[in-house]
């Protein structure tokens, strides 16, 4: 079954790249220069890049990818250029406003849970709770409330696979989580053996 041309008129496919992309690896095109990270997205070329490759994407349209909570992260002003971000809860750092791309983990809901108020805003797709009365926390709930459950599902496995691998390594919340496992309660004492 194919996607309505509607559908992706509200959604544009590059959106749908952008989500899947990881950034803050590292460049291929200058491996040995400093700041070589990806963290820019080109709209024409559907590809991440650095701050070096700049010039070769000059006459393109892109927007900066950056870093919150360890979650990427778009400044609003520049995106809504491009797409319709009404509904998407806003987020501030650093004096800019900004909208988280991905799903936000539950454990980062839990920390900045605020007390609970008689109106309680909640995503309408992944339940987490808002600051405000927008409809998603994320650009990722938007797309999947316009294209449907279908492609709920693929996005969420590329979410998931996204936190447990970046770059090869295992994610600082997989190791916090282990090491808790591997540590004991300080409950009963051990003792050195008889001799």
């Amino acid at each position: 079954m194919m996607i309505s041309q509607e559908k992706y008129a509200v959604v544009p496919p590059w959106v749908i790249v952008m989500y899947k992309t990881m950034f803050f690896r590292n460049c291929m095109v200058h491996p040995n220069t400093k700041k070589n990270e990806q963290d820019r997205f080109c709209i024409d070329c559907l590809c991440s890049f650095c701050s070096h490759c700049i010039p070769a994407h000059t006459r393109h349209k892109h927007v900066k990818i950056r870093r919150y909570v360890y979650s990427d992260v778009i400044n609003r002003h520049d995106l809504c250029k491009l797409f319709n971000c009404s509904g998407i809860q806003t987020y501030h750092t650093n004096k800019t406003k900004v909208l988280f791309l991905k799903q936000r983990n539950h454990h980062q809901q839990q920390q900045q849970q605020q007390p609970i108020n008689s109106k309680d805003y909640s995503c309408i797709i992944c339940d987490r709770n808002l600051q405000d009365n927008s409809l998603y926390c994320s650009i990722a709930c938007k797309v999947v409330a316009i294209l449907g459950d279908r492609h709920t599902e693929q996005m969420s496995d590329n979410h998931n696979k996204y936190n447990k691998v970046i770059n090869g390594a295992i994610k600082r919340e997989d190791l916090m989580e282990q090491n808790r496992k591997r540590r004991r309660r300080k409950g009963l004492p051990l003792r050195a053996p008889i001799s």
